[in-house]
């Protein structure tokens, strides 16, 4: 049996309005507070999504490091955008920025890719969504900085004792367009057809399951919610507030259950999800 969890952790900064200065919110008793529900948990994998590795005044904050020092798991990190950080008093330059995503890993990694996802081009409009930017019709040459942010997809392939790896998989997709989103979808609706047996997908999607920008995950993949009975509109997948939008997807894989951890907290503004899976065919195997 495998433990899993798929965990939005906000770079550290906690729940409420998104500041401005983020940098300046970044609490790291709340990074070891992160660290510490990952643990309890005990999983085998963790999908780890909103991750910092940030420079600010010679400062290094790797938190995909001390996120695998504090749970002694092996840890690989992918962000494929980066942006300065500036004092916002002076003006100043004072260090950078990666925001991007993280997976840890009790079985060995064997190997590990980043992979970008598609932005939207500057003559689309923002499609109509249930984001808390008022962007619909808009340009996205004339929408914030942040409607486009480099989204990625990281890859790992981990040694199980198989005849075939374990494919590992975290993401983090954008919440502004469902034309944008569904193009990310699809990029990574592509990467998965590429994979050979058995697959676990997880992260923050930033769309319930039955959305349509999603379609392209759906194919192939279990959603592992519905495979233990939750069905689509069950409050008990919401995770980030009444959203149900961090996903747990498997292909190859039995699942035992899936749940919110809501016991979690107010470590970050997200809860996360933990699903329990076996092979399939490992239990007919037991029974015969």
């Amino acid at each position: 049996m495998l433990r899993v969890v798929t965990y939005n952790i906000r770079a550290a900064i906690g729940p409420g309005p998104f500041p401005p200065t983020w940098w300046r919110q970044v609490d790291r008793e709340r990074l070891e507070r992160l660290g510490q529900v990952v643990a309890a948990l005990e999983p085998d994998v963790v999908a780890l999504e909103e991750v910092a590795l940030t420079t600010i005044d010679g400062v290094v904050l790797d938190m995909a490091a001390e996120l695998s020092r504090l749970t002694g798991l092996e840890s690989r990190y992918g962000a494929v955008g980066h942006f300065p950080i500036v004092d916002p008093d002076s003006g100043d330059r004072i260090g950078a920025s990666f925001w991007g995503n993280a997976l840890l890993s009790r079985l060995p990694i064997q190997s590990s890719r980043t992979i970008g996802l598609p932005t939207a081009a500057d003559d689309e409009l923002v499609e109509p969504v249930d984001s808390d930017l008022d962007l619909a019709g808009v340009a996205y040459s004339a929408a914030p900085t942040g409607a486009r942010e480099a989204r990625c997809l990281v890859r790992c392939e981990v040694d199980w004792e198989a005849e075939l790896p374990l494919h590992l998989l975290s993401t983090h997709l954008t919440h502004v367009g469902s034309g944008q989103r569904q193009r990310q979808a699809g990029r990574i609706a592509e990467v998965i057809f590429e994979l050979e047996g058995p697959l676990i997908l997880m992260g923050d999607l930033n769309a319930p399951m039955h959305r349509a920008d999603l379609e392209p995950l759906r194919s192939g993949l279990a959603d592992a919610f519905s495979a233990v009975g939750v069905p689509i509109t069950d409050p008990r997948r919401e995770s980030c507030d009444s959203l149900p939008i961090d996903q747990i997807l498997v292909r190859g894989m039995n699942v035992l259950s899936c749940r919110v951890v809501r016991e979690a907290g107010e470590a970050s503004d997200h809860w996360p999800v933990v699903a329990e899976l076996e092979p399939a065919g490992a239990s007919a195997q037991l029974e015969r």
